[in-house]
């Protein structure tokens, strides 16, 4: 009579656990970003120009931020010095880099280009480069939007 009630309680403790983690999916926001990707049509190369671009994590958006100023300081007293420099620049090669997963934008040979190499980001037309760096950063900000609150 023990091995049937034992068989029993582990059967039901089985079911409270599964159907409580259900219910912890139904009511616990998920604060995590799943590698999730966006599809963009490109409003500068019509007509079938597009981008995928993958969301930041919180860490990436954080490294993005310290890396978009370099303070460097030398010297002591009055002999000392502060260089700023702005990293505009290689944020935005990290981005295309990493960020854009698909696209289907090449140079004037017909050539895919790779986004993670320099000279092909730095060879964009300026428009498209700042359509996508747009759209990086549109993905990537938070604004108290309607969309949000869904």
């Amino acid at each position: 009579m023990v091995v049937p009630t034992l068989i029993l309680a582990i059967a039901a403790s089985y079911l409270v656990f599964y159907v409580v983690s259900e219910w912890l999916e139904y009511i616990m926001p998920r604060g995590t970003v799943a590698q999730n990707t966006e599809r963009y049509d490109l409003k500068t190369l019509p007509p079938d120009g597009f981008v995928v671009i993958r969301r930041m994590t919180f860490g990436e958006k954080l490294a993005h931020q310290d890396d978009a100023l370099h303070m460097q300081s030398t010297g002591v007293g009055k002999n000392s010095s502060l260089e700023l420099k702005s990293m505009f620049r290689k944020m935005a090669l990290t981005d295309f880099g990493n960020l854009v997963v698909d696209h289907n934008i090449t140079d004037d040979q017909d050539r895919l280009l790779n986004f993670k190499s320099a000279q092909d980001v730095l060879a964009l037309d300026p428009r498209v480069g700042d359509e996508i760096s747009q759209l990086i950063d549109a993905l990537n900000t938070y604004e108290d939007t309607e969309e949000l609150k869904k």
